[in-house]
């Protein structure tokens, strides 16, 4: 057998090791949440239970949004575009349908991860490939976040998807698609709005056609709105999304973290209790936020690293940012691992970099999760602080990375 055909056996064999591996430590997902039965906004499966409830709400005539029960951190504040996927199966058996779900949720993580590495891998070789899906595939789904994703029932998932295309089609140089598929994001769950920042990048192609795809596409959320309720739809579409902003939750964001620091929040033990202090911290982090992403916006070396350095930042500036949020952030070790594979060396940047957000990602795959009342708020706040030194490296290293990575045909 000659050394080329060798070469392929193995790359093939790394591929089949890839692919039933992926499929094995789908299963164990699946299996975790296959015995949970949503029942209300409270418990697992609670996100999934709203989603549900506001397109059996819909199909019985009556508008998704409930004002009041923003009040006790439930209800719908979406567009109607989750409510109404869920429409056609509003008279099917709860459980049926959240397992039908989980798969799905499972399913778009895998292709999250895979469409990153699919962005990345031109530029390894052949041989490496294989490696790299695997390695996202495998931080991904073996990830705390993420599980606590699952649990929820949540749809971050899908919106990973949309965005993880949307940088595929800006490698392409599709604008136009990038816009529209940024907006979908922003559909699916209103925020990712906020990475359209990503168009606004320096050089970037086709500024113009991405942003009336972007822009279109969002106009479609209040069309919906007022499709399902009339303009009192509109109206109650905008109150929640404005009022949710205030959500008694833990929010790990440059907003949230001083709060449960530096106040008696009632959501964990502060520290100590110090208004000054908490305002100093707030302006600290949202400087230290808003200088990377002026820094990425403008001074970004790489198109796919900028965009997910980019939707990083957008996350920590949020007013309410969830745990699973931290998903976010898979991609900024992916990218660092792939372009440290082209020439694997331990003494150089590269390296460093990769170490330092692998760190991140061991520190926080299996944190535990800790959300009553008495607990500390330095234990959680440390997803935030890893979450920000993440985005911080990335955004640091990508403007040091001077010499652009050449892709293999």
């Amino acid at each position: 057998m000659s050394l080329i055909e060798s070469s392929k056996v193995v790359r093939w064999v790394l591929w089949f090791v890839v692919f039933c591996g992926s499929a094995y430590l789908a299963l164990r997902r699946y299996e975790l949440f296959e015995h949970v039965v949503p029942r209300g906004t409270t418990g697992p499966g609670n996100d999934f239970w709203q989603f549900l409830h506001a397109s059996r709400l819909i199909d019985a005539g009556k508008s998704p949004y409930d004002v009041s029960t923003l009040t006790h951190n439930s209800g719908y504040v979406y567009t109607p575009l989750i409510a109404l996927a869920f429409l056609p199966f509003a008279h099917a058996d709860t459980v049926h349908i959240w397992h039908v779900f989980t798969a799905l949720s499972i399913a778009a993580v895998i292709v999250f991860a895979s469409l990153v590495s699919f962005v990345e891998v031109p530029i390894l070789p052949r041989w490496l490939r294989p490696l790299l899906f695997g390695f996202t595939i495998f931080t991904a789904l073996q990830f705390m976040p993420t599980t606590v994703e699952f649990n929820s029932g949540q749809v971050d998932t899908f919106v990973l998807v949309m965005l993880a295309f949307a940088v595929l089609a800006t490698v392409r140089g599709r604008a136009a698609t990038t816009g529209v598929l940024i907006g979908l994001g922003a559909l699916i769950k209103t925020w990712p709005a906020g990475v359209g920042l990503t168009l606004l990048g320096r050089g970037y192609a086709s500024r113009q056609r991405a942003l009336v795809g972007f822009i279109v596409v969002l106009l479609v959320g209040p069309v919906l709105a007022i499709g399902v309720g009339g303009i009192s739809g509109l109206w109650d579409f905008l109150k929640v999304t404005v009022d949710s902003r205030t959500q008694h939750l833990i929010s790990l964001s440059v907003w949230g973290v001083p709060k449960l620091l530096f106040s008696a929040s009632k959501l964990a033990r502060p520290l100590f209790v110090s208004t000054p202090i908490e305002f100093l911290a707030m302006l600290i982090f949202f400087a230290w936020v808003v200088g990377l992403l002026v820094l990425v916006v403008h001074y970004g070396e790489s198109s796919s690293l900028s965009f997910w350095n980019v939707t990083a930042c957008v996350v920590l500036l949020l007013p309410v940012s969830h745990l699973n949020y931290t998903m976010y952030f898979l991609p900024l070790l992916w990218i660092w691992a792939a372009r440290w594979l082209v020439a694997p060396r331990i003494d150089d940047r590269l390296f460093a970099v990769m170490i330092l957000i692998g760190l991140w990602w061991l520190v926080t795959f299996n944190w535990p999760v800790d959300d009553s009342a008495t607990a500390s708020s330095l234990h959680v706040s440390v997803i935030f602080f890893g979450n920000l030194a993440a985005v911080t490296i990335s955004v640091i290293g990508d403007r040091l990375q001077k010499v652009p990575l050449k892709r293999s045909v």
